[in-house]
C-alpha cells in the first residue's frame, strides 16, 4: 500500500495525458488568469506526465517543454478572454490548447509517441458503447 502512495504515477495514453493537461490548464486559469497562462510553458516529464511552469522553460534531460505563447490556440485562448471571461466559453478554448499541446507533444517527444492513443480498455468500452443518435 505505501509503494502505490508513493510511486510515481506514470501516464499510460495519450488521452490520460490530455486529460491531466486540461485539467491543469483549468486549475491555472482559475488560480492565476489567462495571461499568466500564455505565459508559461507546459513540460513533459519521462514519465510523460504533464506539468506548468509559469516562466518559459527549457527542456530537462529526459522531457520536452512547449512555451504556450507560440501555440495559436492560446492567443485564441487570451483574446478571447478578453472580450468574455465567461468559464463556459473558456473551456471551448481550453480543449483547443490542450489539443495544440498534444500536438507538440507528439512532434517533439518520442516517448510520448510511443503511448497508445487510449488505453486498452477505453477502446473497447468506445466500440460497446451504443451510437447515441
Amino acid at each position: 500500500m505505501l509503494g502505490r502512495l508513493f510511486a510515481t504515477r506514470t501516464m499510460h495514453s495519450q488521452r490520460q495525458v490530455g486529460e491531466r493537461a486540461a485539467q491543469v490548464i483549468d486549475r491555472v486559469i482559475f488560480d492565476m488568469g489567462v495571461d499568466r497562462l500564455v505565459q508559461g510553458s507546459f513540460g513533459l516529464d519521462r514519465h510523460c506526465r504533464p506539468h506548468f511552469t509559469s516562466a518559459p522553460a527549457a527542456p530537462g534531460r529526459d522531457g520536452v517543454a512547449v512555451a504556450l505563447a507560440q501555440l495559436a490556440e492560446c492567443a485564441a485562448l487570451s483574446a478571447v478572454a478578453k472580450r468574455n471571461p465567461d468559464p463556459a466559453v473558456l473551456r471551448l478554448y481550453t480543449a483547443a490548447v490542450v489539443d495544440g499541446l498534444l500536438r507538440e507533444f507528439e512532434a517533439r517527444c518520442p516517448r510520448f509517441r510511443a503511448l497508445p492513443v487510449a488505453k486498452g480498455d477505453q477502446r473497447i468500452a468506445e466500440r460497446s458503447a451504443p451510437d447515441s443518435k
